[in-house]
């Protein structure tokens, strides 16, 4: 009881509210596409909510982060297995949707293990950049951190290409971007590393804009046809009808919503995932993505701030981690509903129906709220 009493005590009501107002702003989201498409997700979503709120309150209240950083590796493995599984287990477990796999379907129940290889991954990398934190590192050990780190990233990055799914393997890309900008390694050693791939992403748009025909043909061309018709319909919406219907119908509904949202919207595919916030711009107008933007910001500042106060490194990592994913995964999801980014299977956080992915991310934020109630105060400070 005396456990419980300091656990309210120390709770974050700040931080909490923005959660169940996200969750709120989900379930207003999809009782206008049951309204506007006839697509029935809102009761579902509701008991994904309460089981993920209970699960963020378990990771809050029960689970000893020290113990969590001894286990990370083992989490880790645990986790990897779940996602190779995909590729060895029967079809009849794990089943084709949309001309890939990433899903356990057993009865009526659906896993999707990429979700939980977030979590595996940010405390396995936040567990190896926490050793040694407040050395100051030769060029030779940030290079060898460096690689370990690389090595851990693109094992999962590999496995889930192979589904394929390529927006969960970018965001494996931007947990690990970020908790390197958040290590001991320096900056400039950091810059060097990523002065490769900035390279070559210049360097195909650069072929994009001087050739099209050649950049679309040849290069795009290399890639399977289900993942290049996503980068055509991206590209050129316009030309590729049926490729970039998806994004056409996106961009219109958000056009509709102007000031304060419209009534009517053209029919937008997947609106109750990958394209919810087409719903929101739509009937909710510029202000309704707005406001959801401003909670989101509000959400990730939080989750900052809660972990840099933690006392010990391990934490901190994992809230730049968190927050990294958080925040790139928003990007994504917004950007690819106004044609800033190529649509990929990545839904809105707190906002897009789904299980696993709600689940998960619960979870994770009952992690930060962990650290909020769990935080040890010093005499000069909280570290």
């Amino acid at each position: 009881m005396q456990k419980l009493l300091s656990y309210f005590e120390k709770f974050d009501y700040i931080y909490f509210s923005l959660i169940i107002l996200l969750g709120l702003a989900s379930l207003v989201s999809l009782y206008q596409v049951q309204i506007l498409q006839g697509e029935y997700f809102v009761m579902q979503q509701v008991v994904w909510y309460v089981v993920g709120l209970g699960g963020c309150f378990v990771v809050s209240f029960f689970l000893d982060l020290d113990i969590i950083k001894r286990l990370s590796l083992y989490i880790y493995l645990f986790f990897l297995l779940l996602l190779i599984g995909i590729l060895v287990a029967p079809a009849s477990i794990s089943k084709e949707i949309n001309e890939a796999y990433g899903w356990y379907s057993i009865g009526g129940f659906s896993f999707q293990p990429a979700e939980s290889m977030k979590i595996g991954l940010i405390l396995y990398l936040a567990q190896v950049i926490s050793k040694g934190t407040d050395t100051s590192p030769t060029l030779k050990e940030e290079m060898l951190l460096v690689g370990k780190l690389t090595l851990i990233t693109l094992i999962p990055v590999a496995v889930v290409m192979k589904f394929p799914d390529f927006g969960n393997a970018m965001v494996y890309l931007a947990i690990y971007g970020v908790m390197l900008i958040v290590s001991r390694v320096r900056m400039k050693t950091i810059l060097l590393i990523f002065s490769i791939p900035i390279t070559v992403v210049l360097a195909l748009a650069i072929t994009y804009f001087a050739a099209p025909d050649f950049f679309l043909d040849r290069i795009l061309g290399m890639l399977p046809s289900y993942q290049a018709s996503r980068f055509y319909g991206w590209l050129q919406p316009e030309k590729y009808a049926i490729s970039g219907y998806q994004l056409n119908q996106s961009i219109m509904a958000i056009g509709a919503g102007n000031m304060s949202g419209y009534e009517q919207l053209p029919h937008v595919p997947y609106a109750y995932s990958d394209l919810i916030f087409a719903v929101i711009g739509g009937v909710f107008g510029f202000l309704g993505t707005s406001i959801v933007l401003l909670l989101y910001f509000t959400l990730i500042y939080k989750i900052i701030m809660i972990s840099q106060r933690y006392h010990d490194s391990f934490g901190s990592l994992i809230g730049a981690g968190i927050a990294g994913f958080l925040t790139f995964q928003i990007f994504q999801n917004v950007g690819m509903s106004i044609g800033l980014m190529p649509v990929t299977g990545l839904g809105l956080p707190l906002i897009s129906y789904g299980g696993s992915a709600l689940v998960i991310t619960l979870a994770s934020l009952g992690l930060i709220l962990n650290m909020r109630v769990n935080t040890m105060t010093f005499m000069f400070g909280s570290k």
